[in-house]
C-alpha cells in the first residue's frame, strides 16, 4: 500500500515499504554494523526520509525526531500532548499566543535554543524564496503573504505574527483563532534552526545540527550508510542507545530480505512483508496505527452523485471487514469514523453509512432513484489499491446489482489534477492522513470549504461552525468535542466514506527492546534499547 502522509498531504506519497521465511534467521538479526560495543543498532530506511532535513522541509519522519525536538511533542501510544522545548503554550483568545522556553536546551554545535532560534525557522520556511516544502505549514501566522505574494517580490523577510520578546520568550499572531496551535507545533516542521543554518540552507539540509536525542556529521546526496551518534548535551530525557546506523534503501523492497539476513535490526513494514514478518517473528513485530485514513470520495460536482442515499448505498454495500481480512491480511483496521483512537477524539463508531448493510443499501439505492449506466472507480497506481478498488467494484455488482462497475488507476499528480480540475466522474480511493495528532487535523483537511484535501467540493455552513468553534474554543476539551462534532456532521453528509484506517508494523530484532511506535508512524528511536 501506498501510504500518503499528511504533512506531504496531498499526499505525500509516504510509501511506507516495506523472502525467504526465516525464523532463525530473524533470530539472528542484529549484528548490526556499529563499531561501539554493540550499543548501537541498525535501522533500514527509504531514501526520501533524509532527502532534506532542514525543519522546514522535514516530514515528520522518526529520523526527523531523531535530529529534531519541537516544542511540544504528542505520546505515539496514549496521544497526550506534552511540553518539551516549550515551558508553556498559552492564549487567551486561541490568536496571540505566548510562548516560553525551558533553560539549557543547546543544539548539536554547543549554541543555545533560543526563541530566536524558532523564529528564524519559521522565517526561512515561510518565505516562498527559500523553497522550502512545508512553506504553506506557516501560512498560520500573520504575515505570511507579505513572504509569499502570488506575484513580484515579497514584501517582507519575516513573519509580522512572530516576536522575539526575549531569549525566551516568543509571542506569536495567528491569521485566525486555532486553539490547536500546541499540537501543530509539535510537527518538527517547526523546530529551531542555529544561526549557521541560514547561511546555507540547501547545505544545512544533509549536514543538519539539531537539537534532538541524535546528532550526525552529514551525508552526500545518495548516501546508502549514515551514521547518527548520541547527544549527550540533549535537554530531554538521554537517548538509550548510543548510535543508529541508517541504511538508506531507494528500492523498499530489500529492507526485509536484509532484515532477515541480519544486516538491519529495525524497520517499519507494510503490505506483504509485514505480513511475512508477523508470520515468522510474530514477537518481534510491533503493531504502528497511522495516523490516517483510506477512504471512498465522492465527486460532489458530479449530479450523479448529489443524492447522499445513493452515497449512503455505496458505502453500505462495501464489506469493510473481508477487505481487511482478506486483501489486507489484517494490517488495517475496518474504519467506525473519521479518525482512527490514536489521534485524540479519534476511535469512536460515529458513522452509521460505514455498517456493511447490504439490505439498508438496496433500500438506499432505490431511495435515490436507482443508477443507471456505467460506473468508474478512480485511484492512484498502487498495486494495493488496485485490489481494493477491485473488490470494492465487485461488492457494488453483488450487492447493488450495479453491473458496468470499472476501475481506473492513475499517476497520483495525474489523478490529483483530475480531482482537482472535476474532471474525475467517480468515487475515489484516496488516502489521508494527519499532519498532527488531532482528529481536527483530518477534519479541516478533508472537509473545510477550499481545503487541499477536500477534492469532493463539499462545502457545508453547520461543518464550518462547528470546526470554527473548535478553533475559537479555550477549552482543550472543547475543541476536542467540537472537532468530533464537525466530522460527525461531515460523515453523516457523507461527501466520503471511510473505509480502513491503515496499521503498518515495526519489525525488531531480538538484540532490541523498547520498541514503540513514534505518533505519526515509524518507531521512536531514542527510547530503543540495545540488549
Amino acid at each position: 500500500m501506498t501510504v500518503v502522509p499528511a504533512a506531504r498531504g496531498r499526499r505525500r506519497v509516504l510509501a511506507v515499504l516495506v523472502a525467504v521465511s526465516m525464523t532463525v534467521l530473524a533470530a539472528c538479526a542484529g549484528k548490526s554494523s556499529a563499531s561501539d560495543g554493540g550499543q548501537s543498532f541498525a535501522v533500514g530506511i527509504p531514501a526520501f526520509f533524509v532527502q532534506n532535513l532542514t525543519p522546514g522541509s522535514s516530514g515528520s519522519s522518526y529520523v526527523d525526531y531523531a535530529i529534531w525536538s519541537p516544542l511540544t511533542r504528542v505520546d505515539g501510544q496514549s496521544g497526550k500532548l506534552e511540553m518539551l522545548v516549550a515551558d508553556s503554550i498559552e492564549s487567551t483568545d486561541n490568536v496571540n499566543w505566548t510562548i516560553k522556553l525551558k533553560p539549557g536546551w543547546t543544539f548539536q554545535d554547543g549554541s543555545p535554543v533560543t526563541a530566536q532560534s524558532f523564529a528564524d525557522s519559521w522565517n526561512a520556511t515561510a518565505l516562498g524564496a527559500n523553497a522550502l516544502t512545508s512553506n504553506a505549514s506557516t501560512s498560520i501566522f500573520a504575515g505570511y503573504a507579505a513572504m509569499n505574494p502570488p506575484k513580484g517580490k515579497p514584501a517582507a523577510k519575516t513573519l509580522s505574527g512572530v516576536h522575539v520578546v526575549d531569549k525566551s520568550t516568543l509571542e506569536v499572531t495567528l491569521v485566525k483563532p486555532n486553539a490547536l496551535l500546541p499540537y501543530i507545533l509539535s510537527s518538527t516542521t517547526f523546530a529551531p534552526l542555529p544561526a549557521s543554518a541560514t547561511k546555507d540552507l540547501k547545505n544545512f539540509g544533509t549536514h543538519p545540527i539539531g537539537n534532538g536525542p541524535y546528532k550526525t556529521s552529514g551525508w552526500d546526496t545518495g548516501a546508502q550508510d549514515i551514521k547518527l551518534e548520541r547527544y549527550d548535551g540533549y535537554g530531554g530525557t538521554k537517548a538509550l542507545a548510543s548510535g543508529i546506523d541508517l541504511h538508506v534503501y531507494q528500492q523498499t523492497g530489500a529492507i526485509y530480505t536484509d532484515f532477515q539476513a541480519g544486516t538491519i535490526d529495525l524497520a517499519l513494514l507494510d503490505g506483504a512483508d509485514l505480513s511475512k514478518a508477523k508470520k515468522d517473528t510474530p514477537s518481534q513485530v510491533v503493531d504502528v496505527q497511522y495516523p490516517a485514513v483510506v477512504y471512498l470520495s465522492f465527486p460532489l460536482y458530479d449530479s450523479r452523485f448529489a443524492n447522499p442515499q445513493l452515497r449512503r448505498a455505496i458505502s453500505m454495500a462495501i464489506d469493510r471487514d473481508a477487505i481487511v481480512k482478506s486483501l489486507l491480511a489484517g494490517n488495517a483496521k475496518a474504519a467506525t469514523g473519521l479518525a482512527p483512537p490514536t489521534l485524540t477524539g479519534g476511535g469512536e463508531a460515529k458513522c452509521d453509512a460505514c455498517k456493511y448493510d447490504p439490505q439498508q443499501a438496496k433500500a438506499a439505492l432505490q431511495a435515490a432513484g436507482g443508477w443507471n449506466g456505467p460506473m468508474t472507480l478512480y485511484t492512484y497506481q498502487d498495486p494495493t489499491n488496485e485490489k481494493v478498488l477491485q473488490a470494492i467494484a465487485n461488492q457494488l455488482r453483488t450487492n447493488l446489482g450495479i453491473q458496468k462497475v470499472s476501475f481506473e488507476s492513475q499517476p497520483i499528480a495525474q489523478l490529483y489534477q483530475g480531482l482537482g480540475g472535476k474532471s474525475i466522474k467517480g468515487p475515489s480511493l484516496l488516502y489521508s492522513g494527519a499532519p498532527y495528532p488531532h482528529i481536527y487535523a483530518l477534519a479541516d483537511q478533508m472537509f473545510s470549504a477550499g481545503a487541499p484535501l477536500n477534492v469532493t467540493g463539499y462545502d457545508s455552513k453547520v461543518f464550518a461552525g462547528l470546526i470554527a468553534q473548535a478553533a475559537s474554543s479555550k477549552d482543550a476539551d472543547a475543541t476536542t468535542n467540537y472537532a468530533k462534532q464537525a466530522a460527525e456532521q461531515a460523515l453523516t453528509d457523507l461527501p466520503v466514506a471511510p473505509l480502513y484506517w491503515p496499521v503498518g508494523g515495526l519489525v525488531h530484532s531480538d538484540r532490541l527492546s523498547g520498541v514503540v511506535p513514534e505518533v505519526l508512524g515509524g518507531a521512536r528511536l531514542s527510547v530503543v534499547k540495545v540488549g
